[in-house]
């Protein structure tokens, strides 16, 4: 698959942006720009709705068909292997926690977390919230897209994404009205409205209805990508008018119309992109595309790799907050490099020789020839 050196940039600063809102506590080169890191995620789930809508729906409409077995197959290799080695570190090895303590072994390996946690005794692995949504969208979403583009077509996702989104507008609106005044409110917040699955799909449908665009609408697309700077400044421009809503991150209007604000103008910026006219697509800039294929193993492992630097070397390292943010930057990407020789690409290519092993077995037991 060829790679996009706009959306390799922008999933750089996703888990760049990610690790430094996590590194707050020691000190951050910008501390102004480093407390939206959280943001990081929401464009992470632009990213995936659109990449993920992309491919799906590029497979219905040249084949009229969707593997969603082969799907399922494949995003397991994707996910699975890095992120069970790294639970499993989490639960044999104690000086790997970050926090107070770990939530039920079954809640990680059916990606619940999320839904079930209760921060007050264990937020440890906590980050993995975000893993849960995407997991969850990887399992519902490719029914969904079948069952609809067999029904009607574009239209049908289009108006379904936007009733979802309406209804995660309704839905955390009336829990930050209703659900958060008896006990302390941030836990609350991040326990109800940020983690659940449920209140947290902007960013995932908004990058469908790119990807549905893009596939379906291709002559619009096409047009719209002859103005993709345009569309980046529109987008950054959304962008800052998300960051300032979000001043008062737990406040009521970012949790109402924040997090769709965000999503869209950061689905401008994705389109933006992805295109090679546009001055984010032009070129690669280098050490984007290592970053950006590290940012999984990064993603799973930043905050213990985080606590481990803390723990055992921090007291020779605080007097000086940027010499221990850069020492943590180094360790997270060593233990990443690792993570990723070690596991993720072996099972990346493993991946590869088993679906093509799996096409061919098809075509042999049911006789077709190419």
């Amino acid at each position: 698959m060829n790679r996009l050196p706009g959306l390799d940039l922008l999933r750089a600063i996703a888990i760049v942006w990610v690790m430094l809102f996590h590194a707050l506590r020691i000190g951050t080169p910008s501390r102004e720009f480093s407390i939206y890191g959280w943001m990081g995620v929401d464009l992470f789930f632009v990213l995936s709705g659109f990449l993920i809508g992309n491919q799906l729906f590029k497979s219905i409409s040249q084949r009229h068909e969707l593997n969603i077995r082969e799907f399922y197959i494949s995003r397991a290799f994707r996910i699975l292997p890095a992120y069970l080695v790294v639970m499993s570190i989490y639960f044999l090895v104690p000086l790997t926690q970050e926090g107070r303590g770990l939530q039920p072994l079954w809640q990680f390996l059916t990606f619940s977390v999320n839904l079930f946690i209760d921060s007050k005794y264990s937020n440890t692995f906590s980050h993995v919230w975000s893993l849960c949504v995407e997991e969850h969208f990887y399992v519902v979403f490719p029914i969904i897209a079948m069952l609809f583009m067999n029904r009607g077509g574009a239209a049908k996702v289009i108006i379904l994404s936007l009733v979802i989104i309406a209804f995660g507008m309704y839905l955390r609106s009336d829990i930050w009205l209703n659900e958060l005044g008896s006990g302390p409110f941030v836990r609350l917040y991040i326990e109800k409205i940020y983690y659940p699955t449920y209140t947290r799909l902007d960013g995932l449908l908004a990058g469908v209805l790119l990807a549905t665009l893009k596939v379906f609408r291709p002559q619009l697309w096409g047009a719209t990508m002859k103005h993709a700077n345009k569309i980046l400044f529109v987008g950054f421009s959304g962008l800052a008018l998300a960051v300032w809503i979000f001043q008062n991150r737990f406040g009521l209007l970012g949790t109402v119309i924040g997090f769709p604000i965000l999503s869209f103008s950061l689905a401008f910026i994705v389109a933006g992109a992805s295109s090679s006219k546009s001055i984010l697509g032009m070129y690669s800039v280098p050490g984007a595309s290592v970053i950006a294929t590290l940012a999984y193993s990064l993603y799973l492992t930043h905050k213990s790799v985080f606590h481990i630097v803390r723990s055992t070397i921090g007291t020779q390292l605080s007097s000086n907050g940027y010499q221990e943010f850069f020492v943590y930057s180094m360790a997270v990407f060593l233990v990443a490099i690792v993570l990723y020789v070690t596991v993720e690409r072996p099972f990346l290519k493993l991946k590869v020789q088993f679906l093509a092993w799996n096409s061919a077995r098809f075509q042999r037991t049911s006789g077709i020839s190419t």
